[in-house]
């Protein structure tokens, strides 16, 4: 029989594994380092255990892991002997031959889809920008996560995992966790005046993956989709990806003009607005405006996209009621998220589609990834059912418009005759309007590399025609940050570079 040096037990168990895991691993450990050739046979498992003086069952549960991971192979009749093939040598990468040539050419540019193509041309090197980590002074869009109550959220959580933790741990529903759909119905009604059965709502990873959706299933390469000029660019390049073409419609003190769109004599397949707080200008389309583009979406046939962006955060009076709601001949999309209001890792948004869409939106979703995070959408759910979100949103309201005073007044205090910022009555972040003389562009670019992130207005235009501007976010940022980020914008505008 073959000797078995290599078994010994720790029978007073201090290593913590059971015996027969520690028969498992000597006999493992032999095979993997040769000191058991391929086709070795095994002793008995009633010899072996006597020689080890544990029960035969101990040695008979090590030998079929062994036989069960592919260590050991069984003969009928013959017992049980060493495999030929190990699978460790499966999980091994294999050593090029010794005159294996090197390829010294890069490889030939992958064949790619036309939208692959058009993503890569119209997102490239900003996609990589926007997609930065880094939190730093003036990033738009950031949130003050430091005030969000994550205790509260976190005891929500762990109530929902104890009452319905194998409720959520299957796969949900495609249009969304029902009750979080039912507090959303609720909360847009009575704070945009939305009107829709639970049946119209998706949720969905956020307002970008709304608007995809809404690419996905309503166009098609070459139709025409009219967009704000200037607007927001993800949504652009999300339309741009499909291959559509986009028509800009400038927009004014009033906001997107409907009539400007109509002057071509061309209708569209689609409309892009962010009627309540248009981004970048911050202007909101005005009651006349609307009704106006809403009866050309009916007369035409054409849908309205409706991204309600930062409609939440209004500081100074009361907000027209949304598209949505003067929507009677069902052409309006309506998109909102849950990024801007609790905290941009909950990706979470809603769409709200007219109700001969239901079924189309339903299997498009299906298509792109079944379900947002279950889990999440119950959290949520609870957050709103219990009157947090409405008074975390108060909270922000109040602590982004302080913000934002303190923003203005630094910026004519330290950036006088340089740049000029005015108070706005809603939003995430203003427009700081440059001296003559001086280069958006040019300044974003300098100011990246003292830490700072700065858009220039004409990164967000078509065919506008704009003044020299910045974007300035001011939301995610203390006083001490906006103070500092101000100093730095200071040196790289008087720098003169």
């Amino acid at each position: 029989m073959t000797e078995m040096p290599f078994l010994m037990l720790d029978d007073r168990n201090d290593s913590g594994a059971p015996l027969y895991r520690q028969i498992y691993e000597a006999f493992r450990g032999a095979i993997l380092s040769g000191k058991l050739a391929a086709g070795t046979r095994l002793p008995a498992s009633r010899v072996l255990a006597e020689q080890l003086s544990v029960a035969r069952l101990t040695v008979v549960n090590a030998y079929e892991q062994l036989l069960a991971e592919g260590y050991t192979e069984g003969k009928t009749g013959a017992g049980t002997f060493v495999a030929s093939k190990l699978p460790d040598d499966l999980l091994q990468i294999a050593p090029p031959a010794k005159n294996a040539e090197i390829p010294l050419q890069p490889p030939a540019a992958p064949r790619i889809s036309k939208f692959a193509r058009r993503v890569r041309e119209t997102r490239g090197e900003l996609a990589r920008y926007q997609n930065s980590l880094d939190v730093v002074p003036f990033k738009n869009g950031m949130t003050a996560v430091g005030e969000f109550p994550f205790g509260v959220w976190e005891k929500l959580a762990a109530r929902v995992y104890r009452r319905a933790r194998y409720r959520i741990a299957g796969y949900g529903a495609t249009a969304g966790y029902r009750p979080l759909r039912e507090a959303v119905a609720a909360h847009f009604a009575a704070s945009r005046g939305v009107r829709c059965r639970t049946e119209q709502i998706f949720i969905t990873n956020g307002a970008q993956q709304a608007l995809d959706l809404i690419a996905r299933v309503l166009l098609d390469a070459g139709d025409r989709v009219r967009i704000e000029d200037p607007c927001y660019q993800e949504a652009r390049a999300v339309f741009e990806a499909t291959g559509a073409e986009i028509v800009p419609v400038p927009v004014d003190a009033e906001g997107f003009d409907p009539d400007a769109a109509q002057t071509d004599g061309e209708s569209a397949r689609l409309v892009y607005v962010t009627p309540s707080h248009q981004y970048p200008t911050g202007v909101t389309m005005t009651l006349a405006r609307r009704l106006r583009l809403l009866e050309w979406a009916r007369r035409t046939g054409a849908w309205i996209v409706e991204d309600d962006y930062n409609s939440e955060f209004r500081y100074t009076g009361r907000p027209l009621a949304s598209l949505q709601n003067l929507d009677h001949g069902g052409r309006v999309l309506y998109v909102g998220t849950f990024s801007k209001t609790i905290f941009p890792a909950l990706r979470l948004g809603c769409l709200i589609v007219p109700e001969n869409l239901i079924d189309v939106f339903t299997a498009a979703r299906s298509l792109a990834d079944w379900h947002s995070p279950v889990f999440d959408q119950a959290t949520l759910a609870e957050f709103i059912a219990e009157g947090h979100f409405a008074r975390h949103l108060r909270k922000m309201r109040a602590l982004y418009e302080k913000r934002q005073h303190f923003l203005v007044a630094e910026a004519e205090k330290e950036l006088s005759g340089l740049v000029k910022l005015t108070k706005a009555s809603s939003g995430m972040h203003l427009i700081g309007w440059l001296a003559p003389g001086l280069d958006a562009a040019k300044i974003a670019l300098k100011a990246r590399e003292t830490g700072l992130h700065l858009s220039p207005l004409s990164s967000y235009c078509i065919a506008a025609k704009l003044p020299e501007g910045l974007i300035f976010g001011y939301t995610g940022f203390d006083e001490k940050q906006i103070r500092e980020g101000v100093a730095k914008l200071k040196k790289v505008l008087e720098s003169g570079e």
